[in-house]
């Protein structure tokens, strides 16, 4: 194909290779942009919840049907922890440091039979001098008033295995929040869901609650713009390398 003073005469393999690897760029541009839109989606809707006044736990249970627009509400919460029955979560990293996330079974006032018992995220502490030294997790063993925000647990299922210890062993650790296992492990049904202690609740330990962990909205957003730069330049370089001037009418 002539465009002016040039022949356009596509190859086989480099026309193959960019038939391959067009795509593939394009779609990974495309793929970080769907997970920065969602994200961010994430980001504001914590934003809007941390706006709005906290709520008794009971009631916004009571006005949310199945579960549904609980992520991020900001609760109190009345009740009595259980101290001697906490759970450890594995695998946290604060700063760099590598610790685990206090889980305290929390028994509720003034709900329903059955859904009196509530997981509460106390915050980071970090590893003791080895893993099989745990940290020492106290906290108030009156009567509370807590405010926290609710987080809805990942949906990965992991078996009761999962929860390392066993006999009068406590606290236990975990390596996932999967909320009926744990149930299962502690003989109590437990509410599906996670209560974030506030920063400013004196029982607790590091908090620093954050929508999105890890590669933020703006980095997907920056890896997408070098996804697409990357397609843009290998099919510069296809038209380059297929692309010659024509010597017709030079002497």
């Amino acid at each position: 194909m002539r465009i002016g003073p040039f022949d356009f005469r596509p190859t086989l393999w480099p026309s193959l290779a960019t038939l391959v690897l067009l795509p593939v760029l394009i779609g990974l541009g495309h793929w970080q942009l769907e997970r920065a839109a969602w994200k961010q989606g994430l980001v504001d809707a914590h934003a809007a919840r941390l706006a709005e006044p906290a709520q008794p736990l009971p009631g916004v249970l009571a006005s949310s049907a199945a579960g549904a627009d609980l992520e991020y509400r900001q609760v109190t919460a009345q009740g009595v922890y259980d101290l001697e029955h906490q759970l450890l979560l594995d695998n946290r990293i604060y700063q760099g440091q590598a610790g685990y996330h206090v889980l305290t079974p929390l028994h509720l006032e003034g709900v329903e039979s059955g859904s009196e018992w509530v997981l509460v995220n106390r915050g980071w502490v970090p590893l003791g001098e080895s893993r099989a030294q745990l940290p020492a997790v106290t906290g108030p063993a009156e009567r509370i008033t807590l405010r926290a925000m609710i987080k809805l647990p990942p949906g990965k299922a992991f078996g009761p295995e999962a929860v390392e210890g066993s006999g009068a062993n406590w606290p236990r650790v975990i390596q996932q929040l999967e909320i009926g296992p744990i149930g299962q492990h502690l003989g109590r049904p437990l509410l599906p869901l996670v209560l974030l202690l506030d920063k400013a609740d004196p029982g607790g330990f590091v908090r620093d609650w954050k929508p999105v962990y890890g590669i933020t909205p703006d980095k997907h957003r920056a890896y997408a713009a070098q996804w697409f730069t990357l397609a843009l330049v290998l099919l510069i370089i296809y038209i380059g390398v297929n692309t010659r001037r024509h010597s017709e009418g030079i002497h």
